[in-house]
């Protein structure tokens, strides 16, 4: 296959797997997934309980490891479930130049957090004001909203950064005089090709300041310079906010058994479950982000000027209409259905 035709498949097999899966075919599936892996979470969830309150009885070496490996287990497992920060990242990592160490960085710090957060609602509301561990739950979905909230934040900022980067690469290209105006006839020569025998036009000096088109970079892309870390902060922070339900589910069963610092390192051993998880999708996505980069580059075709604040433009209007999509669609603050039924 030739280099024109590599990345134009690979363009269309995406296309077309995004339209199958908003058909309604694929929406059928991805509901009876769904449904499926709530079924499984729940599964999971009384699994928890019971491993807590087993610990309570015997304390022993097993019943530690026991729960730490279903703790792990149920955050790997979590991850892989329906949720706006997977769709965040991996937004976020597919439209923004970022290496594979910030985006595996940015995972990890979000699946902390979002430990952190269940440890300190937990902590304050059941042990600091006696609340239920179902009130508790039920006091997530306000958290829920303001992270959906964030996200909105986080992709309008993003806009509103690449919006300033093209307006400032405008003005620039636009105060640029033309390669014609600031090339001398002297500095160009007749150099043979020594396939063909051809002769092409070659620039003895490339120019300094203003557009060149010999096909190297004679300018920094502002959209690759500097680390971005108040986005990867704000990503972080708009994915982490909203706690998982069996981390608070854990951390309630025990508070009331008295094994309080049982359920933080269990959340904690899910949170690095769920790290896992998230950084697999981060590691699969900057290197399919690298990839099409790659091909295309093969191709050889001529990168558009400014594509870096087009695509950043992009994403941040993605990840606005998802935060946009979720607050409207956000339940009241009630009872999940993975807390129903006996604890």
């Amino acid at each position: 296959m030739s280099g024109y035709l590599k990345p134009l498949v690979v363009t269309l097999a995406v296309a077309l797997l995004a339209t199958l899966l908003l058909s309604t075919v694929g929406q059928s599936l991805w509901q009876s997934l769904v449904t499926d892996i709530i079924q499984q979470q729940r599964t999971l969830h009384r699994g928890l309980a019971n491993a807590m309150m087993a610990l309570s009885r015997r304390e022993s070496a097993g019943d530690w490891l026991d729960l730490m490996a279903l703790s792990m287990g149920y955050g790997v497992f979590h991850a892989l479930g329906p949720g706006h920060g997977k769709a965040v990242v991996a937004t976020y990592l597919l439209t923004h130049r970022a290496a594979l160490t910030r985006g595996l960085i940015m995972t990890a710090c979000a699946a902390l957090l979002q430990g952190v957060v269940a440890i300190v609602m937990v902590t304050v509301l059941v042990l600091g004001f006696g609340w239920l561990t179902r009130e508790a739950m039920a006091s997530t979905a306000w958290v829920e909203k303001a992270s959906f909230v964030a996200v909105t934040a986080l992709g309008l900022w993003l806009m509103i950064r690449a919006g300033r980067g093209l307006q400032t690469l405008k003005a620039e290209v636009a105060r640029r005089p033309s390669p014609a105006d600031t090339m001398s006839p002297a500095a160009l020569r007749l150099t043979p090709v020594q396939r063909s025998g051809a002769s092409i036009m070659t620039p003895l000096h490339h120019v300094s300041n203003g557009p060149c088109h010999c096909g190297r970079v004679h300018h920094i892309d502002p959209m690759a310079s500097g680390r971005h870390w108040r986005e990867m902060t704000a990503a972080i922070f708009s994915i982490g906010l909203r706690p998982c339900s069996g981390a608070v589910m854990v951390l309630g069963v025990a508070a009331m058994l008295g094994f309080w610092w049982a359920g933080v390192l269990a959340v904690l051993a899910m949170s690095v479950g769920t790290a896992l998880s998230t950084s697999l999708l981060a590691a699969l996505t900057v290197l399919a982000r690298a990839r099409m980069a790659h091909l295309f580059q093969r191709a050889d075709t001529r990168r558009p000027l400014g594509l870096g604040y087009i695509l950043a433009l992009l994403g941040g209007a993605l990840i606005t209409l998802l935060g946009i999509a979720l607050l409207i669609n956000a339940p009241d603050a009630s009872l999940s259905p993975l807390m129903r039924g006996p604890l």
